[in-house]
């Protein structure tokens, strides 16, 4: 991935962050096959890691010994160049992740499974619990891969509109936080959050 000094973001908490709001990631083996499954972060390990599982059946779980790229897209939304007071163009504002490494596989799908489920279900009124599915629940686990990705490397982008002066910053954010075609709240609180003053 390509990304202009500007829009580096080098903060593992920051990267963090966006596995945790944006949880539903791309998985791309070796050889091209991409997979797309909810993750977690792995707040028990030290750096960046994330949990996932894949079907037994999918052709990624092959692949799962091998290094992979999993691409993680936070708030993101296109910003008309009508917006600036400056002729410019048009353009995309977007927050993304990639992890690479080489999968650690687990024995047991269940904890991995378990956790999935209960870090979902924590927000709702009436959490359900795998522990409803009785020994349906084995089965299934017994039909899928779960595994740990330990980031060899990782690189955050956060394309906010920083490389532009106070005040279009200031132009994109009024028009994404109005009612419209273009409203995007979570794009706009991302802008508010890495905000700053071009040097």
């Amino acid at each position: 991935m390509h990304i202009k000094d500007a829009f580096e973001i080098n903060d593992a908490e920051f990267a963090k962050s966006i596995v945790r709001s944006h949880p539903f990631a791309t998985l791309v083996t070796e050889d091209l096959h991409a997979t797309h499954m909810p993750c977690l972060v792995d707040e028990d390990t030290a750096g960046l890691a994330v949990l996932g599982h894949v079907a037994r059946a999918d052709p990624a779980a092959g692949a799962l010994a091998r290094p992979m790229l999993a691409i993680f897209h936070g708030p993101s939304g296109y910003v008309s160049a009508s917006w600036y007071a400056s002729d410019t163009i048009p353009t995309w504002n977007h927050v993304t992740l990639h992890v690479r490494g080489v999968p650690e596989l687990f024995e047991d799908a269940m904890p991995v499974l378990r956790r999935t489920v209960d870090h979902f279900e924590a927000a709702v009124e009436q959490p359900w619990s795998l522990d409803h599915m009785g020994d349906t629940a084995r089965e299934m686990a017994d039909e899928v891969v779960a595994f740990r990705l330990n980031a060899d490397s990782w690189h955050a982008e956060a394309k906010l509109s920083q490389d532009k002066p106070a005040h279009e910053q200031a132009r994109v954010l009024a028009a994404l936080e109005r009612k419209g075609a273009y409203a995007n709240a979570s794009l706009a609180a991302a802008m508010r959050s890495v905000r700053r003053r071009p040097e």
